[in-house]
């Protein structure tokens, strides 16, 4: 069970702290939820070799033409962008306490607890740590680079 990870049917990836481990993360699927015993950052530069994608470049080029530089969605193609959000207070120095959520597998955001929460189309819940303003600006930002690249790519 090298890497079992089947990254065209991610749903989200949110990091989790598992007891006598340290930081993990949740893959979440249609079908399922399971962790994987590395962090956030490492299953994310895993998808962008799956994917052969430059995380260093989809963060320039998206964040120029979104006017940001933090926060950026990576764009895969056309039909396919991971959007941050914000799930957990950083339990120490350098935690990762974000997340990635497929665009595309959010059926609805509502507010819970005081703050947004994510409805995916599998019934999933995923609770943030963020405004619905801000969550409602991750989802702009990353159906507007999904345009962007189809702009560049002349998918339109």
């Amino acid at each position: 069970m090298k890497d079992n990870i089947k990254f065209n049917e991610i749903q989200a990836m949110l990091p989790v702290y598992v007891k006598d481990k340290g930081n993990c993360t949740e893959i979440i699927t249609a079908e399922a939820s399971y962790i994987k015993n590395t962090t956030i950052e490492t299953c994310v530069k895993k998808l962008a070799d799956y994917y052969n994608l430059s995380l260093y470049h989809n963060r320039l080029n998206y964040g120029k033409e979104l006017g940001i530089s933090n926060k950026v969605p990576i764009v895969i193609n056309e039909n396919l962008a991971y959007i941050y959000i914000n799930v957990r207070e950083p339990m120490f120095k350098h935690d990762a306490a974000y997340g990635y959520v497929d665009l595309n597998t959010i059926k609805q955001v509502f507010l819970k607890e005081g703050y947004a929460a994510i409805l995916l189309n599998s019934g999933k819940v995923i609770q943030t740590r963020q405004s619905m303003k801000t969550l409602k600006r991750s989802i702009i930002n990353g159906r507007f680079a999904m345009d962007v690249y189809r702009e560049r790519h002349k998918l339109n």
